[in-house]
């Protein structure tokens, strides 16, 4: 793969390349990563700046410190204006990462939570380690989040048993579940992700798939809707605040 280039940090994302492949990574270990309104221009900001990069061939995201991501930041104190805005931005990240001219790879180790899943979930694909532990838990805050993708990974049945029961999955059963594509070592994440992410940039016809399969299966229209369920959901109903 060659060596790791730091190519630029913010506090909250840091940015760097592996490679011909960028790997986005959220960095706000003391509250797990979890999405506020700064990590999520950050992050927004990295993925943008990857998916144009002359020099990059296919996208990793991934957490700092052997967690993904934690979900939204509950903590984060913001006005109803500012959490509407905030659902927007993750609406955003969603439609940006599920569109990405590029492949993408999700490489998930620990907590991947709300928002943390459903940017997994974005991705093409997702690598795992034993410590990954996955959950949705939109049903316990009546957030209607996860319906677009999720059953295209796992299926309808166990779609909403994992949307509907809010439960959390480890990776062996997210791995039988289809949710995790690899499952590999801890000191095999990055590695794994990366070199899965160049095998599927090595083939040319590979964005054309991609565009393809999201076309079959309505991957845009199932995404625009559960966005504007989303924002609908925190204009009018108590919304998700901090």
């Amino acid at each position: 793969m060659g060596r790791d280039m730091l190519r630029g940090m913010t506090e909250v994302v840091r940015s760097r390349q592996f490679g011909r492949v960028a790997v986005v990574e959220l960095h706000r270990p003391q509250v797990r990563h979890a999405m506020n309104t700064d990590l999520l221009d950050a992050l927004i900001a990295a993925l943008r700046n990857a998916a144009r990069a002359a020099g990059t061939d296919a996208v990793v995201v991934t957490g700092s410190d052997g967690c993904f991501s934690s979900g939204a930041d509950v903590s984060e104190d913001i006005d109803r204006g500012a959490a509407r805005a905030r659902m927007g931005r993750f609406a955003t990240l969603y439609e940006l990462v599920a569109t990405c001219p590029l492949p993408t790879v999700a490489a998930i180790s620990g907590w991947c939570i709300g928002g943390g899943a459903e940017l997994a979930s974005a991705c093409d694909l997702r690598v795992g380690t034993p410590s990954a532990s996955i959950r949705f838990p939109g049903a316990a805050y009546g957030v209607p989040a996860g319906a677009a993708r999720l059953p295209l990974l796992v299926g309808l049945s166990d779609g909403k048993d994992l949307l509907m029961t809010a439960r959390t999955v480890g990776a062996e059963e997210a791995y039988r579940m289809g949710f995790l594509n690899r499952l590999v070592a801890e000191e095999q994440l990055l590695g794994e992700s990366a070199a899965l992410a160049v095998v599927m940039a090595s083939n040319p016809g590979a964005i054309t798939q991609k565009r393809a399969l999201d076309e079959v299966n309505g991957v845009s229209e199932r995404l625009y809707a559960e966005n504007r369920a989303l924002r609908r959901w925190q204009s009018e109903a108590k919304g998700l605040m901090g």
